[in-house]
């Protein structure tokens, strides 16, 4: 069975060896089960190629218009009216219009729908359409991460008004307005796509584009190599085994993803704040930068830190071992043997990390390690993702991280309203509630006013330093190996996976 995989694999190889110079074969972690913007989580990169939204991001981040040209906000941060292009047509040759906007938001707020992508248009109370090239937008309160939400891809409503949109075959056959047109899904190997022809910023410059589908880090380098991929996000420590190879290029990416231990808080144990805030305590951050990530990455203190919403005087937790013991041991716990007890029980739990992930499995083992140090008895487990709920086991390492709007990726993740064991589209898996959070989130999405969004913003990550939800432990950097042969690919501020290394993908070229 094993041999066969291999010649099954080997045969693969060779197809993509053999593209054509008029083909960019790129390599990704992840594979989907839907291609519908309304159901990623943030790291889906077929979406780039078949979709576009009504705003886009530069190269640095900053928000332009797509397929709305312009728009207008009403003095009290209410009422959005915004101008959509007329030479946006859909992969089918039907004309774009604010329809397709009115019935993508609509879609996103459908109750029965549920879809992740509800958390970011929750502030709308209505949309309107003034004509097929106009439309507004009213909002409940002040919202200004609008504009980063309505990056989100556009669909259809000519294809699917009336469909049930969990089901509908269009998730595997995708119709959109972006720069690649959609041809074939082979699951669990790759995603093809064509230019498209007509695509209103101008035809993309390379013929054909492909996603394969390939988990393990160790094969993309090993494919990087041999010239089965042309372009794909490889480990820090393998970098240096391409940067000998005159046929390689890397670029050093930023990124706003960061690694953390994720505290369960249905766990008697961990509920206690003294535990989490000498945990914190008790790791060095910095070793894991510089050892573990050789260089790419640096330490986390929150999960805003390379926001502009991030506050420069906030806290963190330095490496101080001996305050950690100091924390135990005013909490009552005593040191038996090597380990730490209270009342008669341990200072013992598991740490989750998916075996696929090589990094988390790595980060697993260095916290048993450096926990022990302090009489924590931690167990390192390493499992797939299908085997264990990330919600129900005592501590994960988890990763989260977006450079888009700051409230993107905190409101869904630490407000207890989007507690994964009441809502089933909520990423506050270790069931996270903190009233002072829950109030500074809410504020800093519902005012238009910037000063008052960072005062929030600050108030957010005082509350986070007082009260762990997670111990925050590195942000990452991503080595991007590439073929000299392609051209035009950029650096910008990846989310998490690596999200968005795509994002000019229609300017890329192969020699």
């Amino acid at each position: 069975m094993i041999k066969k995989l291999f010649l099954v694999g080997l045969l693969a190889a060779q197809v993509f060896a053999l593209t054509p110079k008029d083909t960019i074969v790129i390599g990704i972690e992840n594979e989907t089960t839907r291609i519908n913007p309304l159901f990623d989580e943030d790291h889906d990169s077929a979406l780039d190629f078949v979709f576009s939204g009504l705003t886009r991001f530069s190269a640095d981040m900053k928000v332009e218009p797509d397929l709305a040209k312009s728009w207008e906000v009403s003095a009290d941060g209410l009422v959005w009216t915004f101008h959509l292009r007329k030479d946006a047509l859909w992969h089918d040759g039907q004309k774009f219009s604010a329809e397709d906007v009115k019935f993508t938001i609509e879609q996103a707020l459908n109750e029965k729908l549920n879809a992740p992508a509800r958390a970011s248009f929750e502030e709308v109370e209505k949309v309107e359409v003034l004509d097929p090239l106009t439309l507004k937008i009213t909002l409940k309160t002040p919202f200004p991460p609008l504009l980063d939400a309505l990056s989100i891809g556009m669909l259809p409503k000519h294809l699917l008004e009336g469909k049930d949109l969990n089901t509908d075959a269009f998730n595997q056959h995708p119709i959109g307005t972006g720069p690649f047109k959609f041809v074939k899904w082979q699951k669990g190997s790759y995603i093809s796509f064509a230019a498209n022809e007509k695509f209103y910023r101008g035809k993309p410059k390379a013929e054909k584009m492909i996603l394969k589908i390939v988990p393990d880090y160790n094969v993309r380098t090993y494919e990087i190599k041999n010239n089965s991929l042309d372009v794909a996000l490889v480990e820090a420590n393998l970098v240096k085994s391409l940067e000998r190879d005159k046929r390689i290029k890397i670029m050093d990416m930023s990124s706003a993803d960061y690694r953390a231990l994720m505290f369960n808080f249905h766990n008697d144990l961990l509920k206690s704040q003294a535990v989490r805030q000498a945990i914190n305590y008790a790791i060095n951050r910095s070793l894991i930068a510089n050892k573990i990530l050789h260089g790419y990455g640096f330490a986390a203190n929150n999960p805003i830190q390379v926001s502009w919403a991030n506050d420069k005087n906030a806290k963190g937790y330095p490496y101080d071992p001996k305050k950690a013991k100091e924390i135990l041991a005013k909490d009552g716990w005593k040191l038996k043997g090597k380990v730490l007890y209270k009342n008669g029980k341990p200072l013992e739990f598991d740490i989750y990390a998916f075996n696929n992930d090589p990094l988390r499995v790595t980060l697993a083992n260095v916290l048993q390690s450096e926990l022990a140090k302090i009489g924590i008895k931690a167990h390192a487990i390493a499992k797939n993702s299908g085997a264990f709920e990330i919600d129900k086991v005592d501590s994960f390492i988890i990763g989260w991280g977006s450079p888009l709007d700051p409230d993107v990726q905190t409101y869904r993740v630490f407000s207890s309203k989007m507690d994964a064991s009441t809502n089933e589209n909520g990423w506050n898996y270790n069931h996270y509630s903190n009233k002072d959070v829950d109030e500074a989130l809410l504020k800093a999405r519902t005012t238009d006013k910037i000063e008052q969004r960072k005062f929030w913003y600050a108030k957010f990550i005082n509350a986070l330093h007082k009260d762990p939800p997670f111990a925050f432990l590195v942000y990452l950097r991503y080595p991007l190996a590439y073929n000299v042969k392609v051209h035009g690919i950029k650096p910008t501020i990846l989310g998490h996976h690596g999200a968005r290394f795509t994002h000019n993908v229609e300017e890329w070229s192969k020699e």
